[in-house]
């Protein structure tokens, strides 16, 4: 009796297809989360630099705001308390668009967005390289600046060092950025120039109580209150009574005396 070579049976591979199948679905899955979940790695990146226009520029602040790149889309001069927005909006999530951008002057454009339950303005202006947010205001909008020119305007003759600070006064209340410059000595600090104009993008009001003439030393300081987003404080101003061109305001302090 012959006797064939013994075969065995083939095994069944289907065990290492399963095992391999799984073995995917569980890669794809941890790349699914990671790609779009955390870190999103997948997911496209929220544009937070479009400025071309105030449609763009609103977005990219709301997008901005989210990821915490606000930085590029400021002006380079804004007002005092866009700087107190930027801080609430830092600790808030969810930022939304809620009033798309829409034109409230000639040269300047006004949206809203909604950010950790609060309702935060902004205001738009042209400037270098596109449009820019100049100011922030919580709770509502910024009011529009009647002009956006910030050329001082020619000084017209003051005959004293009070008329000098009144007509500074006047220009800051009507937030006119050409007269309160053209009051200003010429030799005053870059930062009280832009402090001048940080006042004006906001909506301070001043009134003179009293004015002291140091005839001496050439000198005059007025004794202001103001009033600068509801919140009541004294202010200072000391002009330069023999300078060249006539008396000029030489140093503005809105909040202290």
């Amino acid at each position: 009796m012959t006797y064939g070579q013994y075969t065995p049976p083939k095994k069944s591979k289907a065990w290492l297809w399963i095992t391999l199948t799984l073995v995917f679905v569980l890669i794809a899955g941890g790349v699914a989360f990671t790609g779009f979940v955390t870190p999103g790695f997948f997911k496209a990146k929220a544009d937070t630099t479009s400025r071309a226009t105030p449609e763009q520029l609103s977005q990219s602040f709301v997008n901005g705001v989210g990821e915490g790149r606000l930085s590029s889309l400021w002006c380079p001069i804004r007002s005092k308390r866009s700087y107190t927005s930027e801080q609430v909006m830092a600790v808030s999530d969810g930022a939304q668009l809620s009033t798309p951008a829409y034109q409230r002057a000639p040269q300047e454009y006004s949206a809203a967005l909604t950010t950790g339950g609060q309702t935060v303005g902004i205001a738009m202006i042209p400037g270098e390289g596109g449009w820019c947010v100049r100011d922030a205001k919580i709770g509502g909008e910024p009011e529009p600046l009647p002009g956006i020119e910030t050329k001082p305007s020619p000084r017209s003759g003051v005959k004293t060092g009070e008329e000098a600070g009144n007509k500074f006064v006047d220009a800051i209340n009507a937030r006119d950025i050409p007269a309160a410059l053209s009051v200003l000595c010429e030799k005053v600090p870059d930062t009280t120039r832009d402090g001048v104009q940080q006042i004006i993008h906001g909506e301070g009001r001043y009134t003179v109580d009293t004015a002291d003439v140091l005839t001496t030393a050439k000198q005059t300081i007025l004794h202001l209150t103001g009033d600068v987003d509801g919140v009541r404080n004294p202010g200072r101003i000391e002009t330069e009574d023999d300078a060249e061109g006539g008396p000029c305001v030489a140093s503005f302090s809105p909040d202290s005396d």
